[in-house]
This record gives C-alpha cells, structure tokens and sequence, in this order.
C-alpha cells in the first residue's frame, strides 16, 4: 500500500509545479508551429505548382490540358504527403524519440505486414501505370470494367496512387481501388463516332427521305461546334410492318459520345417533324369478342 502511495505522489509531484505546465506550454506552442508552418508550405507549394502546370495553358491541347491537370493534382499530393511526414518526424525529435529507431522497427514491421498488403501495393504500382501511360486524365468520360463487367461509368475526377474517382451522370461517385482497373473504354481519348438510328414509318418513300437527309447532314457541321465532321448516312437499316429504321453515324469532338448522338437524333427529328416525314407511332388494334349465338361463336 506504501509503495501505491508512492508511486501516485510521484506522479501527481509534477503536476504541483509551475515549471511543468511551462514546459508544457512550450510543447503545445512547438507542435501548433510546425503544424501551421507545414499548413503554410503546402498552400504555397499547392499554388506554385497550379501556376506552373496553368502557364501558357491556351498554347495547349485538349490533350496536354488534361494531362497538366492530372500530373498537377498527383503532384500537390505527393508535396501533402512529405511536408506531413517532415512536420511529424520533427516533432518526434522534438520530444527525444529517435526517428531512425522508428523506421528502422518499421521496415521489421513493413516486412511482416507487406505479405498482407499486396493489394495496396498492388493498387499503387496500377496507379502509376495508369498515370505515367496517360491511359485516361482528370475530366474524361470513361467506362471501367472488370472481368467483362461495366462496375463504373462516368467523368473522371481524380486519379491517385491508391484509387480513381468517377462521377456518374445521375451524380454518384465512384471511389475505385486501382487494382480493380482492368479493362478501360476511354471516350475522351480521340475524336469518336456514335451511331444513331432514327425510325421513320414505312409507308414513307426512302429515297425521297434519303435525298433529304443528304441536304440536311452537312448543315450541322456549322450550326454546331460539337461536331467535327458533317454525320454521315449509312442507309436504311432494318425494315418491318410497324417501322424502318435509318442508320446515321455522327463525328464528334472527344467525350461528345453522348452529347453529340442526342444531339443528332433531336436535329434528324425536327427536320423530319419540318418537312412532314412521319415517325411511326404505336398501333392499337382493338378486338371485339362475338355475341353469344353468332355465327363466330358457333363456329
């Protein structure tokens, strides 16, 4: 019991005495200093590297635009993460801990866990292929599949080390480890031509219909900037009782996949509603059940 008692004013001694709350002080004020100073260099450093990734951006492509855009977020990144580990390691030498003692118990450490990291490591050896290959940038529109199977689709809005996120068009975003990245359908990488099918009802004359759209397909290279070469015919498609169907193929500016056939399906609709071609419309057919004791019923 004597030695509890002991041990208890050992510690509570300290507390009584004004040097250890100064001493405490001076620590608390160290560690919000290094930790605004490190604030500081990353906001500086963060608008430097905008600055310069942004110079003489209207001289650039499409293409070289996107790609400043990726290597300057994955930049500001990697600056975040040595500036951290800077501040941390010099408020551990601060304090007396040995930084060298830490890592190096870190790498004994590193190698037991590194066997149940291989998916991180993985996923960061994926990103910087993804990255340094330019398979797709910040702000394209980009499909994902894994194993045959589409598990993202959207706009993408950063790609890290670890994991790309893409927002969806109906607003989801998607957070994707980048070892699940296998299979990548870019739409934003080269000009690109959708198809798009208008049906038309068939009692119309499709060469009169064909003349027409012949006239009309060049007109929209002007009228719209998204295109970057008048759509083209590619002729009648399919016929049956309640339809034909007319195959066009629209050229578009990259990620304008699906911009560019809605586009083109509306402009085809109006002028068709303008010079009195008619769309086929659902048919009803009403069938009338036989009175009871007609010649129908007895039959």
């Amino acid at each position: 019991m004597e030695h509890v008692k002991k041990l208890l004013m050992q510690l509570i001694e300290p507390l009584t005495q004004v040097e250890f709350y100064q001493k405490l002080l001076v620590h608390v004020l160290v560690i919000a200093a290094y930790i605004i100073i490190g604030m500081i260099v990353i906001a500086v450093a963060k608008k430097v590297v905008k600055k310069i990734f942004k110079t003489n951006a209207k001289k650039k492509t499409h293409y070289k635009i996107k790609r400043s855009e990726t290597l300057s977020t994955l930049v500001q990144n990697l600056i975040s993460y040595i500036v951290w580990f800077i501040v941390l390691t010099s408020i551990l030498s601060r304090f007396g801990i040995s930084v060298s003692a830490i890592l190096a118990g870190a790498g004994v450490i590193g190698i037991a866990v590194g066997f149940g990291a291989q998916t991180l490591v993985k996923d960061i050896i994926t990103g910087f292929f993804i990255i340094f290959e330019g398979q797709f940038d910040v702000s394209d529109y980009v499909k994902i599949n894994t194993a045959g199977a589409t598990i993202a689709e959207g706009t993408v809005r950063t790609i890290g080390l670890r994991s790309t996120r893409i927002q969806a068009d109906t607003g989801e975003i998607f957070t994707l480890p980048n070892g699940t990245i296998s299979e990548i359908v870019n739409f934003s990488a080269t000009d690109v031509s959708p198809l798009v099918m208008v049906p038309v009802s068939p009692k119309e004359n499709y060469e009169v219909i064909e003349k027409k759209l012949l006239e009309f397909l060049p007109t929209l290279k002007d009228k719209h900037d998204i295109f970057v070469d008048a759509p083209e015919l590619l002729g009648l498609d399919d016929i049956d009782g309640n339809q034909m169907v007319i195959k066009l193929l629209a050229h578009v500016k990259p990620g304008m996949h699906f911009p560019g056939e809605r586009l083109l399906r509306k402009e085809v609709v109006h002028y068709f509603d303008e010079e009195g071609i008619e769309i086929p419309k659902p048919t009803l057919v009403k069938y009338e059940q036989p009175e009871p004791g007609s010649e129908d019923t007895q039959q």
